[in-house]
């Protein structure tokens, strides 16, 4: 198979479950068995790709069915990690040399796409251990989504990293550089040297690196490093890396054989939007020589044209995925199992644990069983909760016959009374550790830990929060009756949810203190899906501006973006869905006009951010130019909680749309009518206010903890030091650069490109990169240049005499709707070379050909202190 270049193993202790004793399914089995034989063929051919994908096959039905079971299965099946005896007999002849995992289990609607990425690539270390393209793409965006962490591990190894440290190794001998890679951050080895191949690919564009790349690899190294950020994934870019990965695979001759199993696609369709389903839709077309096996309740209906939320959709798209498609790989319906099957599986678990069950009693199974395998699970746990009472008791009929829920309430009866606790306080997490648990259900921890090992509690190895209840349980212990013994009344679980909400925190500002960004944001999203299925009363914030703790914590979370894989698509609780919200409000994914409705229907209520969904909707609206409306919402604001954070925004508005003289009425009396004068007189061509003050107000910054609005302030000072001045040092700018960059502070990383080019002392070629990175950066992230690239545009001509460079940049800015207070030294200039700028309505607090003047000497004193 020809395809273009791009545009771990889980196990649980104790006894097995259902899915570990599973029969002879023998429509599964053979549908998998004939798919890798076809697929085989495919990946054989020399047929370029082309438009459809035959890369999917699926099994699907309703919940409880033994899907799950069913796709842990046929990847142990394939990994030759079942006896021959399993009932389907030895492993299909053609050869599968690896498998991945995708989870969704815990993702409530959302796809977690850099997790998936790594999966892929822990699966491709099975074939070989270094993959060269991928692995220095993916860095290079990795760094730039998680800016300062090292590259993660998996298997609990650090085998990502020392395949890219040996990768970069190569490359940065190969241009001469590797001595330099010594030292330096915090960041690991790859990280380091890969920021390092991306600088050198930046000062020569016609650079080509040591390695097996397709043509273009160069560029799209730096489109990874440039275009993520920690509030923008790029998810379209993160399965192009997909793609690099699936060119890499399919340059070994022969093609290996890659099968990935996703699970539970249908939390999916939890999101109403389904953009992660669009994201999953988009990375399997990237990828047409990998077997994706797909697993879930639902048909999967890619095929249909209509479904316009796909990137890649219709027939002639997905043949395969059409109902009634006659070759695998198809669709196949998952159903209950055979009697036949039925019986040889609970004969198999009765033998295998040794359960006191009579042959009377395994037929009666069968029969009230109809062969459902969640039932079949749920009443084998029964079998064991009565042979591990020991007292001899035999297992009967009505012990483990009845409806689910009375099953599960049946696995609780022989279970001690604090571990009963702990199961059910754990049932208000998706995922959860011991100490949630411990916490939750207010119990020791030794409780927990063997609560954990009872075989309702499946234990995935690796993961941060390992533990998780099969939802068909979990519903079950959330709706008992408080009448039964040990259930549990609405206010058991709210006071529970409390307990549990003070745990995540005290983790949480932990994880803070030792700016674990990661671990922060997988812990409020333990939090959003804790109130998103239980009411609950969270403790106060530590501000007056927020009412509880959480509030605070989404807001001033590393990335409200990098939430959105971490939460539920849907809440339970009113408080939840409109947290839930507010994070959608928050995405560059949501539509602009969808954004402000959601951050409107907060405002209007009584929720603890309504006062965060104030402030961000007139920012919003303050971002779009839209003055009046960000006015109006701002002033609703202060009507409704007069904050000094609040009476400040309408100077501050005023005075971006560059209405001075109502800004500065505005701001009289106000704890901000100094910053409102100090940024009016700036923009007028007078900055000794603003070199005078800025000190003390960077260091109330730096002394508050504000980190990312302290390195916004250095910027803002370097840059303005470089054009008035000229006295910045080049170490000073270089450690300032490097500390945007960890932080991944895309406003701060501006700054520094605009002071690199004021500063003028790199080499020409770095000055162009300079600005050419400028203004990729000024459109990925606001649409439009901004006034940063043009300020560089209109030095770096002004020094070289480049009148036709002028022209075309007053061509570009006359093109823009409208421009802010920022822009006016750049129209200043270019109007007193006889460039003006459409006239752009402005109150001026001194006759505007001052002003002009003002600007002009300025950049005139500038260029004298470069010719």
């Amino acid at each position: 198979m020809k395809v273009s270049p791009p545009g771990s193993g889980e196990h649980r202790d104790g006894p097995p479950h259902a899915g570990e004793l599973f029969t002879d399914r023998e429509t599964e089995s053979q549908a998998f068995k004939s798919t890798v034989t076809r697929f085989r063929q495919l990946l054989d051919s020399d047929d370029e790709v082309g438009v459809a994908r035959h890369n999917v096959l699926t099994f699907y039905g309703l919940g409880g069915i033994g899907k799950t079971a069913l796709s842990e299965r046929l990847e142990a099946w394939v990994r030759h990690d079942l006896p021959l005896v399993n009932g389907w007999g030895p492993p299909p002849a053609t050869n599968v040399d690896t498998t991945a995992r995708i989870d969704l289990h815990g993702s409530a609607g959302r796809m977690d796409l850099p997790a998936a990425l790594l999966a892929l690539r822990a699966g491709a270390a099975g074939i070989r251990r270094r993959w060269p393209v991928f692995d220095l793409a993916f860095t290079a965006y990795w760094s730039a989504l998680r800016p300062g962490e090292p590259l993660p591990r998996f298997r609990g190894r650090d085998e990502l990293e020392n395949s890219v440290a040996e990768t970069v190794g190569e490359v940065l001998k190969d241009l001469g550089s590797l001595a330099d890679l010594a030292g330096g951050t915090a960041a690991s080895l790859g990280v380091r040297g890969v920021r390092k191949v991306v600088g050198e690919l930046r000062r020569r564009r016609d650079l080509r690196l040591a390695v097996d790349g397709f043509a273009g690899f160069e560029d799209f190294l730096l489109r990874c490093a440039d275009e993520p950020s920690p509030t923008e994934p790029r998810p379209a870019l993160a399965c192009e890396l997909a793609a690099a990965l699936s060119w890499e695979l399919a340059q070994i001759v022969p093609s290996p054989m890659v099968a990935v199993f996703v699970d539970t696609t249908e939390r999916l369709a939890l999101d109403p939007r389904r953009v992660s389903e669009g994201h999953l839709n988009r990375l399997i077309h990237c990828m047409p020589n990998v077997l994706f096996v797909l697993t879930g309740r639902d048909l999967l209906d890619w095929y249909d044209d209509s479904r316009v939320d796909l990137p890649h959709r219709g027939w002639w798209t997905w043949p395969g995925l059409v109902p009634g498609a006659p070759d695998n790989p198809r669709q196949h319906l998952v159903g209950n199992l055979s009697p036949s099957d039925t019986r040889a599986l609970i004969l198999r678990g009765r033998t295998q644990l040794d359960l006191p069950m009579s042959d009377e009693v395994v037929e009666d199974l069968v029969r009230s069983s109809a062969g459902l395998p969640q039932y079949l699970e749920l009443a084998r746990q029964v079998a064991i909760s009565i042979k591990d009472a020991g007292v001899g008791r035999q297992v009967k009929t009505q012990d483990v016959t009845g409806s689910l829920g009375s099953l599960v309430m049946r696995i609780l009866d022989d279970v001690p009374a604090d571990e009963q606790r702990a199961i059910r306080a754990a049932c208000l997490f998706r995922v959860f550790d011991t100490h949630l648990m411990a916490a939750a259900a207010d119990v020791d921890h030794g409780c927990a830990e063997r609560a954990v090992r009872r075989p309702m509690i499946d234990h995935h190895h690796g993961d941060r929060f390992p533990y998780r209840i099969h939802d068909a349980v979990r519903e079950a212990i959330r709706r008992s009756d408080h009448q039964i013994s040990g259930g549990w009344a609405e206010r058991d679980w709210e006071l529970a949810a409390v307990r549990a909400a003070a745990a995540v925190r005290r983790l949480h500002d932990d994880a803070k203190d030792r700016e674990d960004n990661r671990e922060v944001l997988d812990l409020i999203g333990v939090a959003v899906v804790l109130v998103c299925e239980q009411s609950t009363t969270l403790e106060p914030a530590p501000s007056e501006n927020y009412a509880d703790w959480l509030s605070r914590a989404i807001v001033f979370s590393p990335s409200v973006q990098g939430l959105r894989s971490r939460v539920p698509a849907a809440s339970r609780t009113e408080y939840g869905r409109l947290v839930l919200n507010f994070i959608a409000a928050k995405s560059i994914e949501t539509p602009v006009d969808e954004r402000l409705g959601l951050l409107r229907e907060i405002f209007d209520s009584d929720h603890p951010l309504w006062t965060a969904a104030g402030r961000h909707l007139g920012y919003t609206l303050r971002l779009r130019q839209r003055w009046d409306e960000a006015l109006a919402v701002f002033d609703e604001l202060v009507a409704r909680k007069p904050a000094p954070l609040h009476l400040g925004q309408r100077p501050q508005v005023l005075s971006l749309a560059r209405r001075f003289t109502d800004a500065d009425q505005a701001a009289q009396g106000l704890p901000v009518q100094s910053f409102i004068t100090r940024l009016a007189e700036y923009a007028h061509g007078r900055p000794e206010r603003y070199f005078a003050e800025v000190p003390d107000k960077m260091a109330k910054l730096r002394g508050a903890g504000r980190q990312r609005e302290y390195l916004e302030e250095v910027g803002t000072l370097l840059m303005r030091r470089a054009f008035f001045r000229g006295d910045v040092s080049v170490d000073e700018l270089r450690d300032f650069a490097e500390q945007a960059d960890l932080s991944g502070h895309l406003v701060a990383t501006r700054s520094a490109l605009l002071t690199t080019v004021l500063l003028g002392r790199s080499a020409p070629t770095d000055i162009v990169l300079a600005i050419d990175r400028l203004r990729t950066l000024d459109e990925a992230s606001m649409g439009d240049i901004g006034y940063r690239y043009g300020l560089a545009e209109s030095c770096t001509a002004l020094i070289v005499g480049d009148r036709d460079r002028l022209e075309r940049l007053r061509d570009e800015l006359s093109r823009l709707p409208s421009r802010t207070r920022s822009m006016i030294p750049v129209e200043c200039f270019l109007e007193s070379v006889g460039l003006p700028l459409p006239a752009q309505p402005t109150q001026w607090l001194e006759p505007a050909e001052v002003v002009t003047r003002r600007w002009a000497d300025h950049f005139a004193a500038y260029a004298a202190r470069h010719r």
